[in-house]
């Protein structure tokens, strides 16, 4: 079976009845498809992470540098003068004609492999062509004409054919089918892997089309807006998430960098008994994001901050973000073996955080008591002015990340990046926060008694035992399209306390192999108009310069002698007295904060209960250049 509306002599486009099915797909549903696809063709092969668009005709697909461009702007306003004009000059192509078919649009695109030092890039032109409607039948077409010479040029994860086309054909039925153009040396018939590609490819298309239209979103302090319309909820869907503050290339073309530099040997010498390639390939992924979003944030040289890694675990992150020149540190409760491996003991603290909040109700005979029984250092979660705040799965942490940003400076509370992972309340007991009930997603009172793990709020059995339900609310919560699961309930409260000490909040999808993949940005706005102190020539290796933090002589009854800075001293009463408001209510649910400070304690105490598991792997050891030897 040919296409044959193709008018070229010499030229045979090929099919077969397996490469086509009768659909109800609409001319319109089609070309939204294929924009889908255009930019990302990792939902038709693993081995790729996504297309950058090079050139398109109808400037409809932003190219690299408008992207860029669009990013850059601190408001997140679109400007019409950054877009494409219509003059710019359009690359040299040879789309192919086709008999009763009118060229729509080109679309160049180059696809970009997810390892680069296995298969290369490829450019590929795209052709879209309408079918002029006659008595019998109507459609449109679709061709990928890869920039091969022969099937030996083309990589691993293409088809190795000359070109490729979709062809939706309306007639009695609508249908849609693949066609292909083989090269002149090509094997036929066909091998068995091309054959199941292309039936992988239809099943995938139309796969597509069943699902809901993705929704454009902006999410702009924490609200999902629409085409101008602030929304009454919260989106975390991923099609609102997506690239909302960083452009998919810079993060991905980082990440491939930082993989190619740290992922074999981080493995290799792995020493915890946990699964080192999802651990390793997250924290470099949520490396390559803080890297590039810091470029935005400080673009002069020498003005980054530092950062403060809370609840660190193996210290992989900060690891990576100082062998990259970013100065820093991190801190958990409980030494990792990994630590040992990294040799990152100027870097990484044994130390635990009690919230200045929660010294104010702790005498001191009870903090040197606690420091003598668990030999550990604590610190008040005040720091330093500016200083940027990664709170990545820190669990107990997590809900007081925007608190301790606002403590630290409330005038100007620091900026911070919150990935949230467990759910627990402000005592560190485990807790489900209940949904927001207003657009705003202000802090409501708990209302669900005082017992920490909040049993009033389990999960939702279904009466009937429903295998396939059950399953389905799992797959809806996976995808953050249910706003009253325990995560989304975490993250929005997450916000919610943000924004009610007046932090800007944005929320981003993070590309990391993981379910909890919702990053909480906060004030990175503010970095574009305010002027960051230059950071030192060198990381500091002290560990009570570098976190101004608390010991016995600690006053703590004022917090601005715990601070160490003027801005604490100097803060606002009304925000004083919001952060104190909020804490009291907060804290309500473990009996107020005297209640929920002893409760931190005492978990805090089976916290320091010695080092992570593991065995350490001392064969190989981390060199200053972030290679093994």
């Amino acid at each position: 079976m040919t296409l044959d509306l193709l008018k070229e002599a010499h030229t045979s486009w090929k099919t077969a009845p397996e490469y086509s099915q009768t659909c109800s797909l609409s001319a319109e549903r089609f070309l939204q498809i294929t924009d889908l696809l255009l930019e990302n063709p990792n939902l038709n092969s693993t081995h790729l992470f996504r297309a950058d668009i090079l050139y398109d005709s109808a400037h409809q697909l932003k190219t690299l540098s408008e992207k860029e461009r669009l990013y850059l702007q601190p408001d997140g306003a679109h400007s019409h003068d950054n877009d494409a004009s219509e003059a710019d000059p359009e690359p040299v192509s040879s789309a192919p004609v086709f008999e009763g078919a009118i060229l729509q649009r080109k679309v160049l695109r180059r696809l970009v492999p997810r390892k680069p030092q296995l298969d290369r890039p490829l450019d590929q032109w795209c052709y879209t062509y309408s079918l002029v409607p006659g008595p019998e039948n109507s459609g449109c077409i679709v061709v990928y004409q890869p920039q091969a010479e022969t099937d030996a040029d083309m990589p691993w994860y293409h088809p190795p054919v000359k070109s490729l086309a979709y062809l939706r054909k309306k007639g009695t039925e609508t249908t849609l089918s693949v066609h292909f153009l083989p090269f002149p040396t090509s094997s036929d018939p066909l091998p068995s892997r091309t054959h199941r590609t292309f039936i992988a490819l239809l099943q995938t298309f139309l796969r597509l089309a069943k699902n809901p239209a993705p929704q454009r979103d902006i999410i702009e302090g924490g609200l999902s807006v629409t085409d101008g319309k602030v929304s009454t909820s919260l989106s975390l869907a991923p099609s609102a998430l997506k690239d909302t503050i960083l452009p998919q290339h810079v993060v991905q073309d980082t990440y491939t960098r930082l993989k190619e530099r740290y992922a074999h040997d981080l493995i290799s010498c792995w020493a915890e008994q946990t699964e080192p390639s999802k651990h390793v390939f997250e924290d470099l992924a949520i490396a390559a994001f803080v890297i590039e979003l810091w470029k935005q944030m400080y673009p002069q040289a020498n003005t980054f901050p530092g950062f403060v890694d809370i609840a660190c675990g193996n210290g992989v992150l900060t690891y990576v973000l100082v062998k990259e020149g970013y100065q820093g540190r991190g801190f958990d409760a409980r030494r990792r073996k990994t630590w040992d491996v990294l040799e990152m003991d100027n870097y990484l603290d044994e130390m635990l955080c009690i919230p200045q909040p929660f010294l104010d109700h702790i005498g001191a005979e009870d903090i040197n008591g606690f420091q003598e029984a668990s030999g550990g250092k604590v610190h008040n979660g005040i720091f330093d002015a500016d200083t940027f705040i990664i709170s990545n799965h820190a669990d107990e942490l997590t809900p007081w990340t925007p608190l301790l940003a606002a403590l630290s400076s409330p005038n100007s509370p620091l900026p911070f990046l919150a990935i949230p992972c467990c759910s627990h309340a402000l005592s560190g007991a485990r807790h489900r926060y209940p949904p927001p009930k207003n657009a705003t997603f202000a802090s409501s009172s708990a209302t669900t008694g005082a017992r920490g793990n909040n049993d009033n709020h389990t999960e939702e059995q279904h009466a009937s035992g429903d295998l396939k339900a059950l399953r389905a609310a799992k797959a809806k919560a996976a995808s953050h399209t249910d706003d009253t699961s325990m995560y989304a309930c975490l993250t929005k409260k997450v916000v919610s306390l943000a924004q009610e000490v007046g932090s800007d909040v944005e929320l981003t999808l993070m590309r990391i192999p993981s379910t909890r993949n919702i990053g909480v940005v906060g004030n990175r706005r503010r970095a574009f108009t305010a002027t960051p102190r230059p950071a030192s020539a060198g990381a500091t290796t002290d560990a009570a310069a570098a976190y101004p933090g608390v010991d016995a002589s600690v006053n703590h009854a004022d917090p601005a002698a715990a601070t160490g800075t003027s801005d604490n001293a100097e803060a606002s009463p009304m925000m004083q007295k919001t952060i104190q408001a909020m804490l009291h209510r907060e804290c309500a649910i473990s009996g107020g904060i005297a209640a929920a400070a002893t409760c931190w304690v005492e978990r805090a105490r089976k916290h320091q209960t010695g080092q992570g598991r593991g065995k350490v792997n001392r064969g190989r050891q981390p060199s200053g250049t972030g290679k093994y030897h």
